[in-house]
């Protein structure tokens, strides 16, 4: 357990996986490498912060502070849950969630079994320039109508801003399938992914 007013620094090549629940309130950096929440009660990253400047935060547990995917100027941080698997995680962010400019959401759709990445987050602001890297495993036709929810906003408020690549409205094509997006899918206020003909 990492604990007291300390901070967790990820630096340098390869992954660190946090398994447990961490009571740290120093924040954590991710500057290189992978760093990956697998934790099932408490935080993963502490109390504190978390800020990835270049690197990947991934995984299919609970962090409590708040997330920042990026610098704005720097040169690229992937906020990727399933990174290194072909079956899609669930990362579940208590507190808001930012992706500036220069950040990258990589995002997992598993066409064989219709699960997909999904991250839950209180409020959401994604910046002018950040990307959504779509990614299909295998490439099996889903059924028209299904719904996949990328980013479950909890906030009352909507999600601020959308990703470059990703205009809220559009349709874009992967394999066999065409997707339809929306910001303000589920309870209103999420970025879903809806299968169309």
């Amino acid at each position: 357990m990492i604990q007291d007013s300390g901070a967790l620094a990820k630096a340098g090549t390869g992954t660190l996986t946090l398994t447990g629940a961490n009571t740290h309130t120093g924040g954590t950096t991710v500057s290189a490498g992978t760093l990956i929440a697998s934790n099932r009660s408490g935080s993963a990253t502490g109390t504190g912060s978390v800020n990835v400047s270049a690197g990947t935060l991934s995984g299919k547990g609970i962090i409590q502070g708040a997330v920042t995917v990026g610098t704005g100027s720097g040169a690229g941080a992937f906020l990727a849950p399933s990174v290194g698997s072909n079956q899609p995680a669930r990362l579940t962010l208590k507190k808001t969630l930012t992706f500036k400019a220069d950040s990258n959401y990589t995002y997992k759709l598993n066409t064989n079994n219709a699960r997909a990445d999904q991250v839950i987050a209180k409020g959401v602001t994604i910046e002018s320039g950040a990307q959504f890297d779509f990614q299909a495993v295998a490439n099996k036709r889903l059924t028209s109508g299904t719904v996949f929810t990328a980013i479950s906003n909890t906030s009352a408020n909507p999600i601020s801003g959308t990703f470059a690549n990703l205009p809220d409205g559009s349709t874009f094509t992967a394999g066999r399938n065409n997707f339809q997006v929306s910001y303000s899918g589920g309870d209103g206020n999420d970025l879903t992914l809806a299968v169309v003909p």
